[in-house]
């Protein structure tokens, strides 16, 4: 009857190491797809504001006044 209790507790440890390692796991994964969302803008505004500038700053684009 003990032996049979203490399986039971290491069921539930077990079952309480993978919940936390699966909340664990939800957490980074949030984490990194705020990340690479965050990393995507910046290469955007980075993307466009290099096609900004070369577009004012190449001589071929100037207009003869």
């Amino acid at each position: 009857m003990i032996l049979n209790h203490f399986e039971g507790l290491n069921l539930s440890l077990t079952a309480l190491k993978i919940s936390h390692l699966e909340q664990l796991n939800n957490e980074i994964f949030a984490l990194l797809s705020t990340r690479f969302y965050c990393l995507k803008i910046d290469y955007l505004i980075k993307r466009i504001g290099i096609k900004i500038l070369s577009r004012y700053t190449h001589p071929s684009n100037k207009k003869a006044r």
